[in-house]
């Protein structure tokens, strides 16, 4: 079963949306509306829900405000409002979709779908994700990944990874024989893991084995050239502590 959240502050609103879901998707189980901001985090943060359907109007409150109280993150939002001027704002929220009210039943199918696929994928990643896991047990801790690309499970060293940089749901990595690899996980799934043996992300958008980084160029947040050359961006967030880690490890000021 799917959880999912209505948030909506007219109960016609819920009604009529409620009806719509189960008319089609008997395998979404709805978690009861919310109707207020508050009510809402609340629920997001006890039930954990996998699809809200949120309203942008809750009263004299705004339902962006939602995703930035929320302790938990990890669901899908598809808007459903009578506001068709906040689907800028709606995108740059990563909504799933943005439907506008009288809500049409195809749109709703299709948005569902979208999100079933997504999910589908998702489940897909984990249950891989558990599969290398099994088949990396035994090695040496530390000194290979599991990485799943379109051409299988293939363990690759740590120590011959030079970077890795971001691509939507997916990421490059750039190896030491001047290879890349792209991967069937995000980004930010690296980071405990590599962080914990010479990697940085620098970056929103990459992350660094230290020992490859070559030279620091000094600027707003400045640049790391890698062994081969490649020129990577520094947040300025992350300045002090990329300086800090290359002091360290070189013995002496990076710039």
């Amino acid at each position: 079963m799917i959880r999912a959240l209505i948030i909506d502050d007219e109960e016609s609103g819920w009604e009529v949306l409620t009806e719509l879901i189960l008319l089609k998707h008997p395998e979404i189980s709805l978690l009861p509306a919310a109707e207020t901001v508050e009510d809402a985090v609340a629920s997001i943060d006890k039930y954990q829900p996998e699809l809200v359907f949120l309203d942008i109007r809750l009263g004299q409150d705004n339902g962006f405000e939602i995703l930035q109280k929320t302790t938990f993150k990890n669901f899908h939002v598809i808007f459903v409002t009578a506001y068709s001027e906040y689907a800028l704002q709606a995108i740059k929220a990563s909504a799933l979709d943005y439907l506008l009210k009288p809500v049409n039943i195809e749109e709703l199918q299709k948005a569902i779908n979208r999100f079933k696929n997504i999910k589908s994928r998702i489940d897909q990643e984990e249950a891989f994700q558990t599969v290398a896991q099994k088949l990396a047990e035994g090695l040496p801790k530390g000194e290979k990944i599991t990485l799943l690309t379109n051409s299988g499970y293939e363990l690759v060293a740590v120590k011959d990874i030079l970077y890795l940089i971001a691509d939507h749901n997916y990421c490059k990595v750039y190896l030491k024989d001047k290879t890349e690899k792209l991967v069937t996980r995000t980004l930010g799934s690296f980071v405990d893991q590599l962080e914990k043996q010479g990697f940085l992300r620098i970056h929103k958008s990459h992350i660094v084995n230290l020992d490859q980084v070559t030279v620091y160029i000094p600027g707003n947040g400045g640049q790391v050239k890698m062994s081969n050359g490649h020129r990577l961006e520094v947040s300025r967030r992350r300045k002090k502590e990329v300086l800090d880690l290359l002091n360290v490890r070189t013995g002496h000021p990076a710039d």
